[in-house]
Formats: structure tokens, sequence, C-alpha cells
């Protein structure tokens, strides 16, 4: 062809045929009519024809839906019989009914003939969906990613500011999802998170963005949310959803999540806000004790500040030396006698005083925090008792609680080991308890890494027995030498007739498997006679001494029995004593 887009006239027909036969690129001649005049072989291949003389006398419109074909008979075919070159992408139709991406190229011959070339896009469209899959889909999941998602919510702000719509943003965290990944391993840990990126996907509406983060974290997009009332309905419809069992490997899994939820315009007016909005309420979620959703407010972002504050003071805490361990008694109830001490967490701020548990452990738990914490702790309390060993205070033993993160890392094991080498404790005097919660909430892990515990000599204890309302019968699967009963039955079985059964009846089981009782939170003599005519082995409490510090545990174990306190602690402290199940 010539610059001006025409056929070079100065070649012959068969000449010019002959050429238009070897170009690897379909090209065709279209008469008058509108029918083919001559068609290479390449176009015929192209469209699923057997060659191109099967294409010569058909019309071109046979190449294309119709829409398609009154759109190119327009944009490209009519101006090029008028001497004005087109080109352009359109959807061609193969003979199988295939439709295929096309670049077409139509340009005038003169006279109504018209030359039309057409090359196949499929590759490169596949190539750029392949390019697209990797800038904004999850690789695991399909879902849209954290670069896709940002996009369309910018796209559903602006269409919301401009027609006056609401939208919501949810931000969704799977429930202990790292248990899964420790537990089961990483491959099914991706199984799992396939299945509930294909469940919520399904539970939202037409139109509805779901997008995977990272992790287990997931986002949605719901634009048109026209009451703030929608959203119990949403929310109830995904937990739903998710509670409902996931089978995998031909085994059940359940998995629970805690969400968090920002509107538009109320919590924010673009993307990063409302973003942050949402993952300040999801957090508050996980604060009330997971598997719920929460809308956002601004008095969370008040909260939110301050935890993160909290947060990074906790992380330097211990670098500071400003973290300490408290020490109280165990008496034997038999004989009055010192049997042993509990080592609690405690934090010194500088700006804010002591600092029970119950203000940071949590917060320490769900940051990881606690893994490093953890092993100071136990190399702390070794090292403490073995001194008091050394000043004759022979066979006291250490209580230790461990914390779910702990109970669940790898590294445990070599931590005991280490703080029992470097102490030059001996392994019989470490017991180490696990509040009940922790312990049933994975129970076939839990049982295994007390049995590995066990392995090294070490006393293991079952802490706040009763508060998680677990089956008496899960003790027996349970490698433990001792059960703590919580403190709250405690208090209340000398007036509360149910309260009392029920230490009555943990107190005949524990003993009939051979366990060890202590009753914590201990404040009364009638408390004391109650718990001796049950036969409780040893007793912890105020009324004998709360946790203080270590260079004030000196004249208790100098006595070697501790007579009642009287009068009991106050009822402000003895509240503070709650905190302890966290260390």
């Amino acid at each position: 062809m010539g610059p001006d887009g025409r056929v070079d006239e100065s070649l012959g027909l068969e000449e010019a045929q002959s050429l238009l036969r070897a170009v690897p690129h379909g090209v065709a001649v279209i008469d008058a009519s509108g029918l083919f005049d001559f068609a290479n072989d390449a176009c015929a291949r192209l469209l699923a024809w057997d060659d191109g003389a099967a294409l010569r006398g058909r019309s071109w419109r046979e190449l294309h839906d119709p829409e398609e074909a009154d759109r190119l008979e327009r944009e490209g075919l009519g101006p090029a019989r008028a001497g004005q070159a087109w080109r352009g992408e359109a959807t061609g139709r193969r003979r199988d009914g295939v439709h295929v991406p096309l670049d077409l190229l139509f340009a005038p011959l003169g006279e109504g003939r018209v030359a039309f070339a057409l090359r196949d896009l499929s590759s490169q469209r596949e190539a750029e969906e392949r390019l697209s899959a990797l800038v904004f889909r999850d690789p695991l999941t399909g879902l849209p990613n954290r670069r896709l998602f940002e996009d369309r919510l910018a796209i559903a702000l602006a269409q919301a500011h401009r027609y006056r719509h609401r939208l919501a943003v949810i931000f969704l965290d799977l429930d202990r999802f790292k248990q899964v990944n420790d537990t089961l391993g990483h491959a099914a840990g991706d199984a799992l998170l396939k299945a509930v990126s294909e469940r919520l996907a399904t539970s939202v509406r037409e139109g509805d963005t779901v997008a995977r983060l990272a992790g287990d974290e997931f986002t949605l997009l719901l634009p048109g949310i026209h009451y703030a009332e929608d959203l119990a309905a949403i929310s109830r419809k995904l937990s739903e959803a998710l509670r409902q069992p996931f089978r995998l490997d031909g085994n059940d899994m359940r998995v629970t999540a805690s969400g968090g939820i920002s509107l538009y315009p109320e919590d924010g007016e673009d993307v990063e806000a409302l973003l942050k909005s949402a993952d300040t309420a999801m957090y508050r979620a996980k604060e009330r004790g997971r598997d719920n959703f929460q809308v956002f407010s601004p008095t969370m972002a008040e909260k939110a500040q301050k935890r993160h504050a909290l947060e990074e003071s906790l992380r330097q805490a211990l670098e500071r030396r400003e973290m300490t361990l408290h020490y109280q008694p165990c008496l034997e109830l038999a004989t009055g006698r010192v049997v042993g001490m509990e080592a609690l967490l405690r934090w010194q701020r500088p700006e804010l005083g002591l600092l029970l548990p119950k203000d940071f452990i949590a917060l320490a738990d769900f940051t990881g925090v606690m893994l490093s914490v953890g092993p100071w702790v136990l190399e702390t309390a070794c090292r403490q008792v073995r001194e008091w060993h050394r000043r004759g205070s022979k066979g006291l033993r250490v209580m230790v609680n461990l914390s779910a993160p702990e109970l669940q890392h790898e590294g445990l094991v070599v931590h005991v080991e280490k703080a029992l080498a470097s102490s030059g404790l001996e392994p019989d005097a470490l017991h180490l308890e696990v509040p009940e919660g922790y312990a049933m909430r994975d129970l076939d892990h839990t049982v295994e890494a007390m049995r590995t515990l066990r392995s090294l000599g070490v006393h293991l204890a079952i802490d706040g027995f009763g508060a998680g309302f677990s089956s008496l019968a899960h003790l027996r699967r349970l490698p433990v030498d001792a059960l703590k009963i919580d403190l709250g039955f405690v208090r209340g079985a000398t007036t509360d007739p149910d309260d009392a059964s029920i230490v009555t009846a943990v107190i005949a089981v524990a003993h009939s498997l051979g366990l060890r009782v202590v009753a914590l939170g201990v404040e009364t003599e009638a408390q004391v006679a109650l718990l001796r005519s049950l036969g409780c082995d040893e007793v912890q409490g105020y009324l004998w001494s709360p946790p203080v510090p270590p260079e004030r545990c000196e004249h208790l174990l100098a006595a070697g029995v501790l007579p009642a306190a009287s009068p009991p602690p106050p009822e402000g402290a003895r509240r503070a004593r709650t905190g302890r199940s966290g260390r």
C-alpha cells in the first residue's frame, strides 16, 4: 500500500494476490457489495475456515455479530469506501462460534472496494490479563488485592459523593488463624484461606467487592448502603457464613472472624480514612472477645491512639528494665507451710506507676510481645527461687503462668531448658501453669505441648479451673499434676450453694485422678475451714499475703508457716487480684 493507505497500483492483480497470500496476517479484499473478492489463507485460518477460497463470495459481516458488524460498517467500512483508511479493535466471530479479539484495518482501493486486514489479539490480551492478575489480584485466592481494592474504593467514593449515596467498608480478620498454620501446616492454612474467600464472595451482593489484603486479612466494599441498620443484617450474614464448618482433607474445620465497619461519609471521606476507621473498629471487635462485628465510633479512635502508645511502650519495657516480678506464697493447708511462690508479672511505668496484668497482658498476647517477655519471666523466676534454695528454703517451688502465644510457640521447650540451665534450678521445682481457657482452646495441641514439657521433668497445672466451664472429663487427657480452682468459685463457696457444689466436685474428681488441688483467692477463715473439710491440698490468697516484690518475701520464707493476716486487704486491692491469670 502507498503512504495514503491505497494499494500500490503498479503491481498487477496476480502479483498483488501472490504477495498477499504470503503475508502472515489475515488480508482480504471486500468488493462494493460487501462480499469477499479475495482472502488469504491466514485470514481463513484465523477465523476457522479451511482456506481463503472458502471465504470468497461470502459477506464480511459473517465474521462478526450483527451489532458489531453494524458498528464497523458505520465507523470503518463506510469511511474507507469514501477514501479514508480506518484502524481499530473489534470482536470477531469464528466459523465455530468462538469469539476472538481482532486488530482491524480498512483501507480504500477505489470504486467501493476496500482492503481488509486483521490480526489476532488473543495472545496479547492473555498477556495483559496475566499482567493484570499479577498487579491487581491476590495470587492465592484470585480476589482483588489491596491495590485493586483501593482503586475500586476511590471510584465508589467519587460516585457516592456525586449521587449523595453512602457506602461501607468492612475490615475482616480471621480469629486465631495462626493456630491453623502452626498445628496443621501452611498448606492447610492456604486451603482454608481459599475456602473462606469463596464463601465471602458468595455472601455479598453483586457489585460488592471482596479483597484479600494480606495473610488472613480481608476487606469488603459495599456501595449503595441506604441505612446504617442494613449493616447489622450484613454482619449477621457474614458471621453465619463463616461459622459453617469448612470441609478440608476430610475433616471439618470451624473458624470465626472479627470485623470492623466504617461508613462514608460519617467515618471518613477518602480511601485512607475509611480503611483506618474500619481497622480501628476491627481491633475493637478483637478486644470484645472476637467473633463479632463493630461499627466505628470516634471514641474508638481515641482508644486506638492510647492502645498504640501503650503498645510502643510495651515493646520497649523489657529493654528499659521496667518489667518486674512479684511473688505470692502458696501454702499447704494441712501444715500452713509455704510450699511455693507464684511469679506474677508487673510493669513499672515511670509515668503511670505499677501496672497489673489486667492492664497490659491481653495487648502483650495479641501483639506477640509476650513471646519476648515470657523467656525473661522464666529465667528471672528460676534464678530467684534457686537463690531462695541456697538461703535455706529447700523444696520451695516456683509457679509460672504460660500465655497462649507461648504455649503455641515452637521455641517454648528451648526457653524452659535454657531457664533451668542458666539458673541451676532442678526441673521438679518449676511448675508451669496454663490458664484453663488457653488449654481448652486447642485441646489436641495443648496435650502434645504439655507432654513435651513434662518430659523435661517440670510439673504442670491448670490455672483458674472452672472459669472456662470445661468438662471434667477433659482432665483425663491432660498430663497435669494439679488444678487451681478459680477464685470466683472459692470466694462464693461459703455463701452460694452452687459455688460450693462446684468446688466440692472439682476437689473430688481431681483427687480421683491423682491431682493436687490449689484454691485461689482465699480471703476468710470461713473459706479456709470449708476447704480443709473438703480435703483441699493447698491455698493461695490475700488472707496471708498479696503478691509482693522478692525482697519482701524473705520474712515469709523465714517464718516457714504463715499465720492468717488480720484484717484482710481492702476490697479494691482484692479486685486487682483478678489480673493474675494473665501472669
